[in-house]
């Protein structure tokens, strides 16, 4: 009886020992991981999206949203049958109208043998510390690309997996990016989890890096971060911040437009797409909001064909007829829903396939 004990004993602990967890810390392995995220050399060591000397060239709101991952990404390769991510974030875990899924939440796609994300489903909890764990096939070594959370600043995080497996982080890719400057919509509001940002959607059809500069309320075409975008050898360049600019005069408008990309064609001859509002929600119900709209790209428009007529090479254009919205794409008034959101990386993402020839 005593040896059935010992034994039924050994069997408990050898069961314990193989359920093991062996945490990885992107930041200990030893070369920059974060993928699509600019200037690495100095911030590659940390989940956030602008380097710290933008601290003292651009507004507080803008800086701090800065710290949020939106569009930030780990890519790794294991046979493990079960991947598990811890993290700890510096913000509330949900909004009101944007859940914690997609606020704090991070997802997890597995690139099968076409080369094609498919989507990991997660057990979660958010508490003092975020898991996440996912069940996976584990039948052989597979490439994953773990998408961090859209609103929120991560401040620690580990990827797990059984003792034993095999594990390996996957340098940050060096290819040129396309890089978008934008509002909330471009940073990630307000979709239920960060693979259905529409950057990210996008991402994922190009099968490129794309760098998320998408600032809630303060995508402004502010000469200071058009300076610092200025300063990314990019692929091409996605101007979408006519949200952001409702209060601002119509001339004022035109020259924000112009004055921007005068900055970066002094820098680059990379392609500029400049892209409309894609409207409002009650636009056809209110008409206060659909003159903001109507106004704000009309005077965009202007802004494209002075700079066309001036010979501006390499620079194109999306109307909001284009995007061309249906009434369920928004969550409340401005900020697209999941389904918004597949729109709007479907019409960008073609028009960006279509202008690099891919």
């Amino acid at each position: 009886m005593k040896r059935s004990f010992i034994l039924a004993g050994a069997a408990v602990m050898a069961l314990a020992m193989s359920a093991q967890t062996q945490w990885h810390n992107p930041m200990d392995a030893g070369f920059y991981v974060v993928q699509n995220q600019a200037w690495p050399d100095e911030i590659g060591h940390s989940y956030a999206r602008l380097p710290d000397r933008a601290e003292s060239m651009v507004r507080k709101p803008l800086w701090d949203l800065s710290r949020n991952s939106a569009g930030l990404a780990l890519n790794f390769k294991t046979d493990a049958p079960n991947i598990k991510v811890r993290y700890t974030v510096d913000g509330p875990h949900s909004m009101p109208h944007m859940p914690a899924t997609g606020v704090t939440g991070v997802d997890l796609y597995r690139v099968g043998d076409n080369g094609e994300e498919d989507f990991c489903f997660s057990g979660y909890s958010f508490a003092d510390t975020v898991s996440f764990s996912f069940s996976v096939p584990g039948d052989r070594v597979a490439e994953y690309h773990l998408n961090l959370p859209l609103y929120n600043t991560v401040t620690w995080m580990e990827i797990g997996t059984p003792d034993g497996a095999s594990f390996e982080f996957l340098p940050r890719a060096e290819e040129k990016p396309v890089v978008v400057y934008g509002t909330s919509i471009a940073q990630g509001a307000c979709s239920s989890r960060p693979g259905m940002g529409w950057i990210n959607i996008m991402r994922r059809n190009l099968d490129m890096p794309v760098v998320n500069l998408g600032f809630s309320g303060n995508g402004r075409l502010e000469p200071e971060m058009l300076s610092l975008i200025s300063e990314i050898d990019a692929e091409l360049y996605v101007l979408d911040c006519m949200p952001n600019l409702t209060t601002t005069p119509d001339e004022t408008v035109e020259k924000l437009v112009t004055d921007a990309v005068h900055q970066l064609r002094a820098k680059s001859n990379a392609p500029i797409l400049l892209v409309e509002h894609a409207g409002y929600s009650n636009g056809e119900t209110n008409a206060h909001q659909k003159k903001t709209y109507s106004r704000l790209n009309a005077s965009q428009r202007r802004a494209f064909d002075k700079l066309q007529a001036e010979g501006t090479s390499n620079l194109y254009y999306i109307t909001r007829g284009e995007l061309n919205y249906s009434p369920d794409a928004w969550v409340d008034y401005v900020h697209p829903s999941d389904l918004g959101a597949q729109r709007q990386a479907d019409v960008v993402g073609a028009r960006v396939k279509a202008i690099l020839n891919k």
